[in-house]
């Protein structure tokens, strides 16, 4: 009866084990697999580490961005404040007149933006666009920053190359 008592204890022990064992690594290997993809549609929000990339001659109030080194290209969603957008516009006019612009709003831009291109029945968010010379820094020497119409929010694509 002792025996009986000793090997049901260890097999249970060892299925156990095994079925433990098993669970953690599934969930492990589901888990990595969904961060990448979350991480994939984070914007970073750190101006410090954007002003390593470009120059940036205008305090923020808000910024979210994205970068792909390997096509030398980067993406900035940054909010003003109305002094600093401003100066911002007045600035930029003076290499160029502004051009309409159209851009579709991505899914790391910020929510206000989203609802507006969304509410523009197009889904595209209308504003001016203009040389964004102020923000160049190597190797990214081209592009436009474009100000979306009724905000204090500007789109700042630039490109390297």
């Amino acid at each position: 009866m002792r025996k009986a008592a000793v090997i049901l204890t260890l097999t249970f022990l060892v299925l156990t084990f095994i079925s433990c064992s098993g669970t953690a690594n599934t969930n492990t290997a589901s888990n990595a697999a969904v961060v990448p993809a979350d991480n994939a549609n984070k914007a970073n929000t750190n101006v410090e580490e954007l002003s390593v990339l470009i120059n940036v001659p205008y305090e923020s109030e808000e910024a979210s961005w994205k970068q792909d080194a390997e096509h030398k290209k980067l993406k900035a969603v940054l909010r003003f404040s109305e002094a600093e957008a401003k100066r911002l516009v007045d600035d930029a006019a003076k290499n160029g007149p502004p051009q309409p612009a159209s851009i579709t709003p991505e899914t790391w831009f910020p929510p206000e933006l989203i609802a507006q291109g969304a509410m523009s029945g197009d889904e595209d968010l209308k504003g001016q666009a203009y040389a964004a010379n102020a923000f160049f820094l190597e190797p990214y020497t081209a592009g436009h920053i474009t100000r979306i119409e009724n905000t204090d929010y500007f789109v700042l694509e630039l490109t390297g190359k």
